[in-house]
């Protein structure tokens, strides 16, 4: 079987970016929104307010209210952040992942989900800073104009952290984040790896239906368990508080507070896994390489 170059899992995350990253600035600023609306009562009220700059919160969902409001190039707050982290952390993770996945076989479960979060948790250290000014740029749109960072880019925005708060401020919300990216990449690789499409419907492993049908699997399973952890580390990364506070935050209005943006976040996930797999597996056919054998 061809092996995927280092490189494929990077280059396939950020492109789907580019698609997927209006639906992440609405998560996020749904997360970290005060009133109690939900995605839908929030739209309908930007569009009765577009004049409130507290109207930009949904700006992502009503695509049109956003671009007559502030700009198309509004619907990418913090892409350069969002790419930047892709060609790093999402590099790293996945090819961590394929090195383990050829040491241990593709036949053990228990240890491709170890491979799993060891390769997770390794990359995270690597893309929480530029995760970090991500969550920042999306929000500061809608802060009062004093509280505003306004972030040109995300060298610019790692300059001004570490200049202004201290390197260590790069890393706040840290441990939610690899928590959160070995969860991510044991229901997402190994959810994708092991789904049963293949043998339930006799399908070749290089057929483009199952590699769909897969990364939709994987994106059903994984985006409802890592709610409640993507928006504590969310809270963290663009508000002061304890994590108690944030969970407190959250909690205002019940229990579903703690998946409060997950139907941005479906809207976002399944798109994005079956477009960051299949361009994954393209790039594996077209550029991979057959492993030597010793003779």
């Amino acid at each position: 079987r061809l092996r995927p170059r280092w490189w494929s899992g990077g280059l396939a995350g950020a492109f789907c970016q580019t698609i997927t990253c209006p639906f992440d600035l609405l998560e996020t600023r749904m997360v970290s929104e005060k009133k109690k609306r939900t995605m839908f009562s929030t739209a309908r009220f930007a569009v009765k307010n577009h004049g409130n700059a507290q109207s930009f919160s949904v700006e992502a969902y009503y695509l049109s209210l956003c671009i007559r409001c502030t700009g198309f190039i509004s619907l990418y707050d913090g892409l350069s952040a969002k790419l930047t982290r892709q060609l790093t952390y999402t590099t790293l993770r996945f090819h961590l992942y394929q090195l383990g996945k050829q040491e241990i076989g593709e036949n053990s479960f228990f240890d491709q989900i170890l491979v799993a979060s060891l390769a997770g948790s390794v990359a995270s250290i690597v893309g929480i800073p530029t995760e970090l000014i991500n969550s920042r740029m999306h929000v500061d749109r809608v802060l009062p104009a004093d509280q505003q960072r306004k972030y040109r880019h995300v060298f610019h925005g790692l300059y001004r952290v570490w200049k202004d708060e201290g390197w260590m401020t790069l890393y706040r919300g840290g441990f939610f984040s690899i928590f959160r990216s070995s969860v991510v990449t044991i229901c997402q690789n190994v959810a994708y790896d092991r789904a049963f499409y293949m043998e339930s419907f006799q399908l070749d492993h290089d057929r483009k239906l199952l590699h769909v049908l897969s990364s939709v699997s994987a994106a059903f399973i994984y985006a409802p368990i890592i709610q409640p952890i993507e928006n504590v580390r969310t809270l963290q990364m663009t508000k002061t508080g304890k994590v108690h506070d944030h969970v407190k935050f959250l909690l205002r209005l019940g229990p579903r507070g703690l998946f409060r943006g997950l139907g941005p976040c479906l809207m976002r996930m399944a798109p994005n896994t079956v477009i960051i797999f299949l361009m994954f597996e393209q790039l594996r056919l077209h550029f991979g390489y057959y492993e030597e054998i010793d003779k």
